[in-house]
């Protein structure tokens, strides 16, 4: 035959040269610096205070719905609690963490042991945030509270107390 290369024979080789020329560390740090960033930007959403807040009255309402008493006084009260405290994170432009601080109260076993208690914390919790007009019904509903009732025994297993 010939001794001239065919052009089928030229394509392969130019192939099998341009293939290790090709370098993979482009696509590798490409796609590390989209997982950073992706992951910045969700720690960012998930950091806000409407997230948590809304992360909080899921969880309750999960907790609520299998006690069976979803529409009860003490939830709506909470429910009113948490829409202060996430008016105030955000007008005061707190973060995830900061909002988790303003409840830490609700989460203190030793000190919450009645359902008066729980109403007075949540009172505090409304003083401490500025508003005055919820932390006076919430006193006045913790004068008024039984601490045997079916949703206060609920919240205090969901509590652990």
């Amino acid at each position: 035959m010939s001794d001239v290369p065919s052009a089928l024979d030229t394509a392969v080789t130019t192939l099998t040269i341009a293939e290790p020329s090709v370098s993979v560390w482009p696509y590798v740090l490409g796609s590390i610096a989209t997982l950073i960033l992706a992951g910045y930007f969700a720690y960012k959403a998930m950091s806000r205070p409407s997230f948590i807040i809304k992360q909080i009255r899921r969880r309750n309402k999960k907790a609520m719905k299998k006690q069976g008493i979803e529409t009860s006084e003490a939830t709506i009260d909470l429910d009113k609690l948490l829409s202060a405290i996430e008016v105030h994170a955000t007008k005061k432009r707190l973060s995830g963490p900061d909002t988790l601080k303003l409840l830490m109260p609700l989460n203190d076993q030793r000190r919450i042991t009645s359902a008066k208690e729980m109403y007075l914390t949540m009172q505090h919790i409304a003083r401490d945030i500025g508003d005055q007009r919820l932390a006076a019904e919430l006193k006045n509903k913790s004068a008024g509270v039984k601490s045997s009732s079916k949703l206060m025994a609920g919240l205090f297993k969901r509590a652990g107390i």
